[in-house]
């Protein structure tokens, strides 16, 4: 029995861990263009040091999530050590870990602003087109998924496990909205200020989250679900 509760535990980590790396060495070979003494540093350093640190917020945001969700969900350990905080620890590290995972990109874009080469209104022009959506999403997130839900409350209390497929607001149209359209605001400071660097640690990090789904969270709602 415990090596079952072990094996789902880490189940799918290894190929988690493997595109966290994978991904962060195509940024890194990427943040090489940007590394002369002429580039701009924004508080003293460098777009690659920047980088580095928004690509750890991103493990310890993900890996925070998995440690969290599955010890409770195979061990009930988090409400064994906390009890009903359990959950506010939580939730507190992930909005932590979350903001600074996309405050980070900031400095990132600023610091390589001006190489994406397209005309002006073109960066802007998408801002506009999916600043709506991405409300629209939260909106719906909040009003009918809920935030409680959203932060994966099925994992520590059964009560939630008893809840149907959400069908209103943007999820009547767009399946896992919250990552296909909410997650669009990672894009929105490489095309403010465009970076071509922003742009893609942006899109690295859509697809590193999109792993998060396949590697942990899917397995758990079939867990959960069956």
């Amino acid at each position: 029995m415990a090596n079952t509760t072990t094996r789902k535990f880490f189940e799918n980590q290894g190929y988690h861990l493997l595109v966290w790396v994978v991904l962060g060495g195509l940024l890194y070979l990427e943040s090489r263009r940007y590394i002369d003494s002429s580039t701009t540093r924004i508080c003293g350093w460098s777009p690659t040091k920047w980088l580095l640190v928004s690509w750890i917020f991103a493990a310890l945001h993900q890996g925070w999530i998995w440690f969290f969700w599955r010890q409770e969900l195979y061990r009930g350990q988090i409400t064994s050590w906390f009890g009903p905080r359990g959950f506010l620890i939580f939730r507190i590290g992930f909005v932590v870990f979350a903001t600074a995972r996309l405050v980070s990109l900031i400095p990132i874009s600023l610091a390589t602003s001006g190489t994406l080469f397209m005309p002006r209104w073109l960066p802007l022009g998408l801002i506009v087109i999916t600043t709506p959506p991405i409300l629209w999403g939260l909106f719906s997130v909040v009003a009918y998924f809920g935030v409680t839900r959203a932060f994966g409350a099925d994992h520590f209390d059964e009560i939630y496990r008893g809840g149907t497929l959400e069908i209103r607001g943007i999820f009547k149209y767009v399946p896992n909205s919250m990552y296909t359209v909410v997650l669009l605001a990672l894009y929105h400071p490489g095309l403010l200020m465009s970076s071509r660097l922003g742009l893609i640690a942006a899109l690295a990090h859509h697809l590193f989250v999109w792993t998060h789904f396949f590697c942990t969270e899917r397995p758990d709602m079939r867990e959960i679900y069956g």
